[in-house]
């Protein structure tokens, strides 16, 4: 018997013919397989019940059709609590009906419910997908909205429930939600008078006040765009007011009566309902904030942010290069140098990032440039310091990671930081399928940490190399790859490396000072290796460091690189 805890799946659907076959088999298609499915039929006119009753009929043990007395349409939030009514299993996920899951949404969340007992819910962003037209003008607009609050961590209701009503695009698609079903039931489940709009927030408002959230950094889900759904209806009449308002009354209410006295929420609820109780005043903000003082305001700001970027001000502080200590006594300050030459790589090779991906560190790249072309994201390091650590290791000793495992690796500002770089490239293409992409960078200078620098995650770091094109490329074909299988790109001038040692933020520079290369004064080595089918290459030999019997210097995040 399977030891895997059961899913219950919640389709609700109303004349969803056109849909919902693709939906029940993106739940047929998933790597987890210890769910049910619970048709949920609100009434539908249209061919979408035979559609359900037909998967009920060929899967009886997996599939259940429920429906309203008399076949009543009573709204999505009645609906939603039917099947909640009627599930079985130890979580309960939603999938709207227009909806579809990636293939390892239900396996890479109720892995993450399991490692976070406290968690009551966990969600991550859910791709807005305008491509499932097949129209050419649709395939570019598809996106995956950032997540608006810290990822891969455990929030508090209270601080989540606050962003979303601040930032309402960032709540949940509840196609995005696995959450525990005794939960579900100590909240009371949905709302049954929001028939239609807003009964999501209320929801997830009801269990961000229950317990904390696990805000999860991996897409797991498609949410269809197309004119016929209930929020873009809403959106093109008054619906989307009305429906707010009542919204935010309701959760007024449900604060006082449940005496929750969190200031910061209560100020942000306030702030939101103000619009509706002074429509006057607000009409006049709106008109000041489009007319001629919200453009003077606006100005302002950008005058702000970008006077260091004024010729007068950047050649009064070409100046400052005269000096023995970094600019601003060493504090990070804006995009490092280097983080902007690398993103602008990354970039360029983001078609690399999918499948099974891993990354040093954290998941950040992954998430950020991969998208739904990434299937499983991994973060390898020395320490279980987070959740997105799945792979614990020295990657100069990776010996027991398995060969041929992974699509993508993206190795970024680490080379200069391993005394046997040499191992260390070797296992970063061992890991790779034949055919899988290695995408890392070599620093060719960096700020020397004198004492050596705790980052927390193992013994202390030192500077070990500052790498050149061609030792690069040497190393490459030590590793018995010929010119085919990589490319070298080279970033950086004379000037922006004295910028970047003097703690100079790109922000400051020029795209002309930023862009201009001058291969005799690199910053940064950008490659890109494509593992060959036929790869075979010697394991270097392994070599230990003498390090200095010195207290190391403890990572600031504040001072950065510049720790003392």
């Amino acid at each position: 018997m399977s030891t895997m805890p059961l899913v219950s799946v919640i389709i609700i659907f109303f004349n969803a013919e056109r849909f919902l076959d693709e939906a029940i088999e993106s739940v047929f298609g998933q790597t987890y397989d210890a769910w049910e499915l619970l048709l949920v039929d609100d009434g539908s006119t249209d061919g979408s019940t035979a559609i359900a009753q037909r998967y009920t009929d060929q899967h009886p043990g997996k599939v259940r059709y429920l429906e309203h007395t008399d076949h009543q349409n009573r709204g999505m939030s009645a609906s939603r609590n039917l099947g909640i009514g009627n599930a079985q299993g130890a979580y309960i996920a939603f999938l709207d009906a227009d909806d579809v899951w990636l293939s390892n949404k239900l396996d890479r969340q109720v892995a993450i419910l399991d490692a976070q007992p406290e968690a009551a819910m966990v969600y991550g962003p859910a791709q807005w997908w305008y491509s499932w037209t097949g129209r050419a003008e649709d395939r570019l607009r598809d996106y995956i909205p950032e997540p608006g609050v810290q990822a891969n961590a455990l929030l508090e209701g209270p601080t989540l429930l606050t962003r979303f009503l601040r930032l309402s695009d960032i709540a949940p698609c509840p196609s995005s939600v696995l959450i525990r079903r005794n939960l579900v039931e100590q909240v009371g489940g949905f709302e049954d008078r929001f028939r239609g709009l807003y009964e999501d927030q209320v929801f997830f408002a009801k269990v961000c006040l229950s317990q904390p959230v696990f805000v999860s950094s991996e897409c797991s889900a498609r949410y269809r765009q197309h004119p016929n759904s209930n929020c873009s209806i809403s959106q093109e009449t008054a619906q989307h007011a009305t429906g707010r308002l009542a919204f935010l009354r309701w959760l007024a209410d449900y604060l006082s009566k449940d005496g929750v006295n969190n200031g910061v929420l209560r100020k942000a609820l306030q702030r939101e309902i103000w619009p509706y109780r002074h429509p006057n005043l607000d009409r006049i903000y709106q008109l000041a904030r489009r007319g001629l003082p919200g453009k003077i305001w606006r100005s302002s700001l950008r005058f702000k942010c970008s006077w260091l970027s004024l010729p007068l001000v950047r050649n009064l502080r070409c100046l400052q290069f005269r000096r023995l200590q970094p600019l601003g006594h060493g504090r990070q300050r804006g995009t490092p140098i280097v983080r902007y030459y690398w993103d602008d790589y990354v970039q360029k090779h983001h078609a690399d990032i999918r499948g099974t991906a891993l990354e040093i560190g954290t998941t950040y790249t992954i998430r950020r440039f991969g998208g739904v072309e990434v299937t499983r994201a991994e973060a390898i390091d020395l320490l279980l310091h987070s959740p997105e650590v799945a792979v614990v290791a020295d990657l100069s000793r990776a010996d027991a990671i398995p060969s041929d495992h992974y699509d993508c690796f993206v190795n970024p500002f680490t080379m200069h930081l391993i005394y046997d770089a040499d191992a260390a490239l070797y296992h970063a293409i061992r890991i790779l399928k034949p055919g899988g992409t290695l995408l890392i960078n070599f620093s060719c200078v960096d700020y020397y940490f004198p004492r050596g620098l705790d980052m927390g995650t193992g013994e202390p770091m030192f500077v070990y190399h500052s790498f050149t094109p061609i030792q690069v490329e040497n190393m490459l074909r030590s590793l018995n790859l010929r010119p085919g299988d990589y490319t070298l790109d080279v970033y950086g001038n004379l000037f922006a490396r004295i910028s970047y040692q003097l703690n100079m933020a790109a922000e400051e520079l020029t795209h002309r000072e930023l862009d201009c290369v001058d291969p005799g004064h690199p910053l940064l080595i950008c490659a890109r290796v494509v593992k060959p089918a036929y790869w075979q290459a010697r394991k270097p030999d392994y070599r230990t460091p003498w390090k200095p019997g010195i207290t190391p210097a403890q990572w600031n995040p504040v001072t950065g690189h510049y720790a003392t």
